[in-house]
């Protein structure tokens, strides 16, 4: 029994990250047979038929970690290279920082990736470009955000299901 790795992608144009307490083996898949020498036929579950069934062991882990550090079962938002996306779930935080001698908007999102919480800071431009409805409902006042509840918790949470397809 083996542990298949997963990728997790935070927004469209990120490469692969992990995060410290992320989870990044999912499923306890059996090995049907080896192929070659460095290749194993995996026994995958019916919403991975999609995927090739043989596996380099640079993606497998043999069964011996911890049980919080796996994904049970396949996560619905799968895509095809194994990579989940993880979505926003609300701004809690803005802050100005000067990167390269301008001044760029950053904002703190929690993120949800695989029912963890993450939270990042991000360039506030491209997160209107892909999350447009969440400046949409917000007034554009300039004051601090600790101050400003418009800018934090529940009036910046709109539901990501309404954005995702």
């Amino acid at each position: 029994m083996v542990y298949l790795k997963a990728l997790t992608y935070k927004g469209t144009d990120r490469t692969a990250m992990y995060a410290k307490l992320s989870s990044r083996y999912m499923g306890l898949y059996r090995i049907v047979e080896r192929v070659g020498v460095v290749a194993y036929k995996m026994d995958l579950p019916s919403e991975m038929r999609v995927f090739h069934n043989v596996f380099h062991v640079s993606q497998l882990r043999k069964h011996i970690t911890e049980r919080e550090t796996v994904i049970e079962e396949a996560h619905a938002d799968l895509q095809k290279d194994l990579a989940v996306v993880a979505r926003p779930v609300r701004v809690i935080d803005r802050k100005e920082k000067t990167e390269r001698g301008k001044l760029v908007r950053m904002v703190q999102v929690i993120w949800d990736c695989n029912g963890h919480e993450q939270v990042t800071w991000e360039k506030e431009a491209r997160m209107k470009d892909e999350y447009p409805k969440w400046f949409d409902k917000l007034q554009t006042d300039e004051s601090d955000s600790r101050t400003n509840p418009k800018w934090v918790g529940e009036s910046c949470s709109i539901s990501i299901r309404e954005n995702s397809e």
